[in-house]
């Protein structure tokens, strides 16, 4: 099961038990973890399915994610890099709001966005290792 906490108000759950490849679906996997005090969540439509291959399959597998990234700019000694780093990843994650969720830990980094830091980091010389401030394994709902 699920924390609900965890999946974000955009993801859509699916609540089709019928379908072949429910069990191993994120989007089912989400449904069946909803408590009983939630009763409105955006949902996958029965008719994806149709033809055999649903077009919303998300495998429900656990991913390494990390959370925050402060820890970070302690190794950062120039203080343009520091400025620079902190505006393309601002750019990166489309504002200063969502910039601080991540940079915070609020929001989990997944694979792609530790390997673009990790990019990032490198320009600037430095490897990236241990840059972010802790690892977690969980689901990645990154993926619409």
């Amino acid at each position: 099961m699920i924390d609900v906490k965890e999946i974000p108000a955009w993801w859509a759950i699916c609540q089709n038990r019928e379908c072949k490849m429910a069990e191993e679906c994120l989007r089912y996997l989400a449904y069946r973890s909803m408590p009983k005090e939630v009763d409105c969540w955006k949902c996958v439509l029965p008719k994806v399915e149709e033809g055999g291959a649903c077009s919303q399959y998300r495998k429900a597998e656990k991913v390494m994610l990390a959370r925050g990234f402060k820890k970070m700019y302690a190794s950062i000694t120039s203080r343009d890099a520091r400025h620079d780093i902190r505006i393309a990843l601002t750019n990166y994650f489309g504002s200063k709001g969502s910039y601080y969720r991540y940079r915070d830990g609020e929001r989990v980094l997944d694979a792609e966005q530790q390997r673009w830091i990790k990019v990032l980091l490198s320009r600037y010389g430095m490897d990236g290792e241990g840059c972010f401030d802790e690892y977690l394994t969980g689901y990645d709902f990154s993926k619409v």
